[in-house]
């Protein structure tokens, strides 16, 4: 774990998202003692790629059954 003051981190702001995004837990400490954790976020992939979406309803019985839960719970 690392402590940081705000304006060392600003002056290497860059080295210190690696090193969040490496797995360092980085913390910030304000000027009146308060903590700050940076914390990566991860990356959103695809639901489904390539049109598989679409290829769910070309099953007719399966997107009925969908559409009926879809009616039932609004």
């Amino acid at each position: 774990m690392k402590t940081l003051s705000i304006e060392e981190a600003q002056r290497r702001f860059q080295a210190v998202c690696d090193e969040a995004l490496a797995g360092e837990v980085i913390r910030f400490q304000l000027a009146n003692g308060s903590l700050l954790e940076l914390t990566p976020v991860p990356a959103v992939s695809a639901a489904l790629p390539g049109g598989q979406l679409a290829q769910c309803y070309e099953d007719k019985e399966w997107a009925e059954f969908e559409n009926r839960c879809a009616t039932a719970s609004e």
